[in-house]
């Protein structure tokens, strides 16, 4: 028991009597003299602002920080600006893209209703295609004098397309039965036809 009464009687140590002694009583000053001049009405935020800037080594760190918080503020609305600029050329390429899909898909509708046309075209070439193979075959089982007669009385361009498909010596032979002037102009016009799509 002496042991521990004898612990707890040992000197303080430096700081501990430094703390005692000089910090805790001047910081007391301190709050009663703040305490005081509040009281007495004084502006104690301003005159420590005075009291800060007349200390040199903070004067000249207020200046830098100052510098420093301009220089910040300029970046600052240099990015904003950048910000601002980069935003306009997204929404300038977002307007670009949209059209983009626009045309696209304006050309996909028009290549779909092509397609269609074309389709309904090649349907109907197919259809003409078996109708003249079936026009061919009567003629070919028709004797050449009627076939000759018939032909000679129809446009150009349809008897045309008949001659076209008949085979030689059926060609020949309806050829011989027509007047000599339509069937040379028949002749002239299988020759060009056969010169053009050979």
């Amino acid at each position: 028991m002496e042991n521990s009464w004898e612990e707890k009687k040992k000197p303080f140590n430096f700081f501990q009597r430094f703390l005692m002694v000089a910090i805790i009583p001047s910081l007391f000053a301190v709050i009663v003299l703040v305490l005081l001049l509040m009281y007495s009405g004084a502006d104690i935020a301003e005159k420590g602002k005075e009291l800060l800037n007349t200390i040199p080594f903070l004067n000249e760190e207020k200046k830098s920080t100052d510098k420093l918080l301009e220089n910040n503020k300029n970046t600052i609305v240099s990015l904003q600006t950048k910000l601002e600029e980069r935003e306009e050329q997204i929404k300038s390429l977002e307007s670009q893209l949209e059209n983009s899909e626009n045309r696209i898909q304006s050309v996909n509708s028009e290549k779909e209703k092509l397609q269609s046309e074309l389709t309904s075209l090649q349907s109907a070439q197919e259809e003409t295609k078996k109708a003249v193979a079936e026009i061919v075959k009567t003629y070919d089982t028709m004797s050449p004098k009627n076939a000759a007669a018939i032909l000679s009385e129809m446009s150009e361009s349809e008897a045309l397309k008949i001659l076209a498909e008949l085979k030689p010596a059926k060609l020949a032979s309806i050829l011989e039965k027509m007047e000599p002037s339509i069937a040379s102009k028949y002749t002239e016009l299988l020759a060009a036809n056969t010169t053009v799509n050979p």
